[in-house]
């Protein structure tokens, strides 16, 4: 090492983590090394830059501090010193190229523990293995955490962020696995089954009282929909030559596979019905559910104005396209009414429905009770906080100004919490029997029940009932295609044997609600 009497050096220390912080590579340590070895080499200490940050790049807000400094007093410094070569970069490249730009501007950066002497053409493999180490070291570690979690994942345990309905815990041998949250996963579970039977919406889904305590955003919803591990399973991705597989996760799931797969299919369904048109039109309930039997374009509708000034509609296709379909809508909608109408369970498909109604608005009042109890205790702790806070003025630990300001925001909440809890008290009173009632009324007279409803309703029962567009020729509908629930319904219950499974429920968990207002 050559004589350093003199010289002045900017110092740099690094650690990670806050563990390492602590433990291991101290901060503490690494000043007192660097300044114990100027000390005994008489070099001057210019400044000292503390860093707690990764060394996988340079973009690190001390080291750009760092760096900007060095700029402006360039001339004033002549060595940019490390503990270690570790603690200035785990990246060959781009220390390697930290080194020239100090080089070009007349500082050497270099290594108390592991000194370099640059000029030395000798000693460039010795920089090349001082920084490439902690990059190899990087990587060993990075391959290790991998395989670790794929082996977590392949065994069946979650172990990235919760999702929500999910909070963190761990089996009895202290392993990690998620449990559901008391709280939210009865709610996630009904919103699942909701949107699976095909009358609800996302957006309906985000503006409904009952889920708000799930703080849905629209991102989030779409994220949960898709996410197969609510039914009990875990993809783990490929890595290397292992290819993509789906294996049975140890964690409760909140749905069956059966209500995922239906998920997924409604989620397919909207995505081919999303060029719906905006506007509706009252006479044409089925614009948008209609696909030509020509050209199997989707076909629209209008109204045509006669000579003596009447509008009869029609749906038709596109006349641009050159297709020459067209039909009236009496011919379309008496025949769907018939069609209907023929659409008849027998008695034990109605028993079990009904059953099944009462099942999930029992599950359903279960999740009002649950949201209301915990309005309260959010009540109860801020009227808690009240009583607080006015001991704080009284034993005049605050001053009537700070009082004044957080019994406002106090009041505030509490307004707005009760407003919340009278909601969901008063929602939702009705007799319970007549809904039930009318939910297997509508179940046994589709074709009164749809005629009698309004346009949006008649395009959700559409959207409930059929899988694919309709297809009318000849005064009549081609045999269409149910969604697997109208399917399971409307088929002789001696057929439905081979769908049961071992609770004889797996068939009916499906069917599609339809309550007074259509939802």
């Amino acid at each position: 090492m050559k004589n350093l009497k003199g010289k002045r050096a900017i110092l740099y220390t690094r650690v990670s983590t806050t563990e390492q912080k602590d433990h291991g590579h101290s901060l503490s340590d690494q000043k007192a090394r660097l300044e114990g070895f100027c000390i005994k080499n008489n070099v001057d200490v210019d400044c000292i830059f503390v860093e707690d940050f990764s060394a996988k790049n340079f973009n690190r807000p001390e080291y750009v501090k760092l760096l900007e400094y060095t700029i402006k007093n360039k001339k004033k410094t002549d060595y940019l010193l490390v503990h270690r070569w570790d603690r200035f970069s785990r990246n060959t490249l781009e220390a390697l190229q930290q080194i020239e730009l100090f080089k070009s501007m007349g500082i050497e950066i270099n290594s108390i523990e592991n000194w370099i002497e640059h000029e030395q053409s000798t000693q460039l493999l010795m920089l090349l293995i001082n920084l490439g180490m902690p990059e190899i070291d990087n990587r060993i570690r990075s391959e290790r955490v991998k395989e670790g979690n794929r082996r977590a994942l392949l065994e069946g345990r979650w172990i990235n962020m919760q999702p929500k309905g999910y909070v963190k815990g761990r089996d009895p041998f202290g392993k990690v696995l998620m449990q559901p949250c008391p709280e939210l996963s009865p709610l996630v579970k009904e919103m699942f089954t909701d949107f699976s039977l095909g009358i609800i919406s996302q957006n309906e889904l985000l503006k409904s009282e009952k889920y708000k305590p799930l703080a849905l955003t629209r991102s989030t919803l779409s994220r949960m929909l898709k996410q197969i591990v609510y039914a009990g399973k875990i993809i783990v991705p490929s890595y290397k030559d292992e290819a993509e597989q789906i294996v049975d996760a140890l964690h409760t799931p909140l749905i069956t596979l059966d209500t995922y797969e239906m998920m997924q299919e409604q989620l397919g369904i909207r995505s081919r019905y999303k060029r719906k048109p905006s506007t509706v039109n009252e006479n044409l309930p089925l614009r948008g559910h209609l696909e030509c039997p020509k050209c199997s374009r989707n076909l629209t509708g209008s109204g045509s104005r006669s000579k003596n000034g009447n509008i009869y509609y029609y749906y038709h296709c596109e006349t641009r396209s050159g297709c020459k379909t067209r039909f009236t809508i009496k011919d379309a909608h008496l025949a769907l009414y018939k069609y209907f109408n023929k659409l008849k369970p027998n008695k034990d498909v109605s028993r079990l429905f009904k059953s099944i109604l009462v099942e999930r608005f029992s599950d359903s009042e279960s999740s009002k009770k649950a949201i209301i109890k915990r309005k309260n205790d959010n009540i109860n702790n801020l009227k808690a906080k009240d009583k607080l806070l006015l001991n704080k003025l009284i034993e005049d630990i605050i001053d009537n100004e700070t009082y004044k300001s957080a019994k406002k925001e106090l009041n505030e909440n509490l307004l707005h919490l009760e407003a919340e809890k009278q909601k969901l008290e008063t929602k939702g009173t009705d007799n319970t029997a007549d809904f039930i009632n009318f939910g297997v009324y509508a179940l046994e007279n589709l074709g009164d029940f749809y005629s009698k409803a309004d346009v949006f309703t008649k395009q959700k029962i559409l959207c409930s009932i059929f899988g694919s567009k309709l297809i009318f020729e000849n005064k009549k509908y081609r045999t269409p295609i149910l969604n697997k629930g109208f399917d399971f319904i409307y088929q002789n219950i001696s057929d439905l044997g081979g769908y049961k499974n071992k609770n004889e429920r797996q068939s009916f968990d499906y069917l599609p609600l339809c309550t007074r207002d259509g939802t």
